[in-house]
């Protein structure tokens, strides 16, 4: 029996598909995984500021995790309290006590390349034990740009870190009629990050700066004393005065615009199955 020319490429085409996808790598994943329900009435648990339950070798162990913590994480969404929408209440409520190992024999990789395995690895987790579907999609919405200000930079340039060492991350406090904006040898990209979550609106450097800074600014409110302080949080209704003073302290500023935003989307999760 002759086959045609069409039926020929069609099953080359076929075959050559299949090949393809023999040689792609599974997606990693956890070998042996551990999840118990923390009780609401637990004790609090006091974490160092630079906790993280991204270990060497491939692993994550959180003695406190709550779901949307752990979906941010293995999605690397930056803004997740604005940008993570749809989880029901227990799943914001409910804390977990995991931890997730690899197969024996793991390779030991640089700690940015371990985190994005691990960010794999939990994708699957979720998937498979919390049975998550999740979807992103794109808005557009009101965003600010972070930019050079008028006169130029203010904060100090420094030499980037050494390897193992990475960015520094910002980190804002904002209350009571003060400010405090500081990191160590961080970026413009880590300074949007931290002010998206400040604001609680996505914020894009613009500012087309790639160094690294050494910030530390303290502001107090002028008018504090004498009355009602005008800086009691943060969120978007701050964005004048802290604009104000990003501009006088760090030479930035924040500029108004319509943008894409994405956004991952919850359409599905169930409370862990058993171990």
């Amino acid at each position: 029996m002759s086959v045609s020319k069409g039926a020929r490429i069609g099953l080359a085409a076929l075959f050559l598909t299949a090949a393809l996808a023999a040689q792609q790598p599974a997606a990693p994943k956890f070998d042996v995984v551990s999840i118990h329900s923390v009780p609401p009435n637990a004790p609090p648990v006091m974490r160092e500021p630079d906790f993280t339950p991204v270990l060497p070798g491939g692993q994550y162990i959180h003695s406190r995790a709550g779901l949307f913590e752990m979906i941010a994480f293995a999605y690397n969404v930056q803004n997740a309290s604005n940008q993570l929408l749809g989880l029901p209440n227990w799943a914001n409520e409910q804390s977990f006590s995991v931890a997730a190992k690899p197969t024996e024999g793991f390779s030991a990789l640089p700690s940015a390349e371990n985190r994005e395995q691990v960010r794999l690895m939990m994708r699957a987790m979720l998937a498979d034990r919390f049975h998550l579907q999740v979807h992103k999609e794109t808005r557009q919405k009101p965003i600010f740009k972070l930019e050079v200000a008028k006169g130029g930079i203010k904060i100090r340039e420094v030499d980037p870190p050494v390897p193992p060492a990475t960015e520094g991350n910002v980190y804002a406090v904002m209350g009571d009629g003060r400010v405090r904006i500081n990191g160590k040898k961080s970026t413009m990209a880590g300074v949007a990050k931290m002010l998206s979550v400040a604001l609680k609106r996505p914020v894009v450097d613009e500012t087309g700066l790639t160094s690294y800074y050494d910030l530390d600014m303290k502001w107090n409110d002028p008018d504090a004393p004498g009355g009602q302080p005008r800086v009691t949080g943060f969120g978007a209704e701050n964005a004048g005065l802290l604009n104000s003073i990003l501009q006088d302290e760090l030479g930035l500023r924040l500029t108004n615009a319509n943008g894409p935003v994405e956004y991952w989307v919850v359409d599905h999760v169930e409370p862990p199955t058993a171990n």
